[in-house]
């Protein structure tokens, strides 16, 4: 069941976090590495969706 008591803030503040700030450095650091390669994957594929798209309806209409 539910504690009737709610949590106070200084029980919460007090427990350590689970990482060390030079793990959390290289988290946030690799995850800005990983947010720029998939926008690259992302605009790529976009481009080559056009493009191939173009060619098509440029080889339809010339049939």
């Amino acid at each position: 069941m539910n504690d009737p008591t709610p949590a106070s803030d200084d029980a919460a503040t007090a427990q350590p976090l689970p990482y060390t700030e030079a793990e959390i450095e290289t988290m946030a650091s690799e995850d800005a590495s990983a947010g720029r390669f998939l926008t690259k994957m992302l605009v790529i594929t976009f481009c080559y969706t056009i493009i191939v798209g173009a060619y098509v309806i440029y080889w339809s209409l010339q049939s």
